[in-house]
C-alpha cells in the first residue's frame, strides 16, 4: 500500500542527502583552492615590487560556476566562515526530521507534512545563516572604531594610508585584523582598490565598513589629509554605535513583552495538561482540535515576526 508521507520521507532524505554530497565535495575542491591562494599572496607579499599595484585586474572568475553558489558563498564569507554548507545542511535535515516525527506523533495531512517539512528544511539554515551574520557584524562594529583610531595615529605618525592598513592587519584582532588582511591580500595579487573595497564591504555587510570605503577613494581620487577624513568617521561610529545602544536600551521593554507573550501559551497548555488532559489531548486527536492548534501557532509566529519587524525598524 503506497504511504505518501514514508514516500515524502524518503525522497526529502534522497535530496538532502544529495546536497550533502554536493557540499561535500565543495569543501574538499575548496581546501585544495586554499593552499595556492595563500601561496600566490605570500609570494606576491614577498616580492620587491609595487606591493599594493592598483593594475586593473582580468575578466572576473567565479570559483563556483552558478550565481546561487556564489551568493551562497558570499553569505558564508559574512559569517566569518564560521558556518559551512554542511552546517547548513545538517540544521536543514535536523529540522525537516523534526517536523516528520511531530507528524507521526500528532497525524495531520500528507501534504501538510510535506509543506512544513519543506519550509522546516529551507528556513533553519536561512536562520542560522542570518544570526551567524548578526553576530559576526556586531562583533566587527565593537572593534572597528580602535581600528580607525590606530589607522589615524598612524598616518599622522608619517606612515602612508597602505601601511597603516597593514599594521592594522598585524595589530587588531578578529574580526577586523582578518577582514583587513584579507583587502591586503586581494591588493597583493593585483585588485584594484575599488573592487577590493567592494568585495569587503559585501562580505561584512556593514554601512560604517562602507562609509569608510568612500572615504578612502574620495581621498584617492581628491587628495587631501586622510587622518582627518578618518577621525571624523571614527567619531561618527561611535555616535551611530551610542545610539543604537540607546535604542536597544528604549525597546528593551518592548522585546520582554514580545518574549512574554510567545511564552504564555506555552505554559498555559503546561498548567491545563497538568489539570485536565484529556482537554489537552483533544487538540492532537481530533481533526478539528489539530486545525485549531495550527491556526494558533501560525498567529504566534505571525505576531511575533510583527513584534521583531517594529523592534527592528526603530533599531535602525
Amino acid at each position: 500500500m503506497f504511504d505518501p508521507i514514508l514516500f515524502a520521507a524518503l525522497l526529502t532524505t534522497a535530496l538532502l542527502g544529495g546536497a550533502l554530497f554536493w557540499v561535500l565535495r565543495w569543501e574538499r575542491r575548496r581546501a585544495n583552492l586554499e593552499p595556492i591562494l595563500s601561496t600566490i599572496a605570500r609570494t606576491a607579499s614577498s616580492a620587491d615590487v609595487q606591493g599594493f599595484s592598483l593594475r586593473r585586474s582580468g575578466p572576473k572568475r567565479t570559483a563556483l560556476p552558478t550565481l546561487l553558489s556564489s551568493r551562497l558563498e558570499l553569505a558564508l564569507a559574512s559569517t566569518g566562515n564560521r558556518i559551512r554548507p554542511v552546517h547548513l545542511v545538517t540544521v536543514g535535515i535536523a529540522a525537516a526530521a523534526t517536523i516528520g516525527l511531530a507528524s507521526v506523533a500528532a497525524p495531520v495531512h500528507p501534504m501538510l507534512a510535506i509543506a512544513l517539512g519543506g519550509a522546516a528544511a529551507a528556513g533553519a539554515p536561512a536562520l542560522l545563516l542570518r544570526f551567524a551574520q548578526g553576530r559576526y557584524q556586531r562583533k566587527f562594529l565593537d572593534i572597528f572604531p580602535d581600528a580607525l583610531d590606530l589607522i589615524v595615529r598612524a598616518v599622522r605618525s608619517g606612515l602612508p594610508a597602505p601601511e597603516a592598513i597593514e599594521l592594522v592587519s598585524r595589530e587588531v584582532r578578529s574580526p577586523v585584523g582578518t577582514e583587513f588582511e584579507q583587502l591586503l591580500d586581494e591588493l597583493r595579487i593585483g585588485s584594484e582598490l575599488e573592487v577590493a573595497l567592494q568585495r569587503a564591504a559585501d562580505r561584512i555587510r556593514v554601512p560604517d565598513f562602507r562609509f569608510f570605503a568612500v572615504s578612502l577613494l574620495l581621498q584617492r581620487q581628491t587628495g587631501g589629509g586622510i587622518a582627518e577624513t578618518l577621525s571624523n568617521l571614527g567619531g561618527i561610529i561611535r555616535q551611530r554605535k551610542a545610539l543604537r545602544m540607546k535604542a536597544r536600551a528604549l525597546t528593551a521593554e518592548a522585546q520582554a513583552s514580545a518574549a512574554i507573550v510567545a511564552i504564555t501559551p506555552f505554559v498555559a497548555g503546561a498548567g491545563l495538561f497538568l489539570i485536565n488532559r484529556d482537554l489537552i489531548a483533544v487538540l492532537f486527536v481530533d481533526p478539528r482540535g489539530r486545525f485549531m492548534l495550527g491556526i494558533a501557532v501560525a498567529s504566534l509566529l505571525t505576531g511575533i515576526a510583527v513584534m521583531r519587524a517594529l523592534i527592528k525598524k526603530n533599531l535602525r
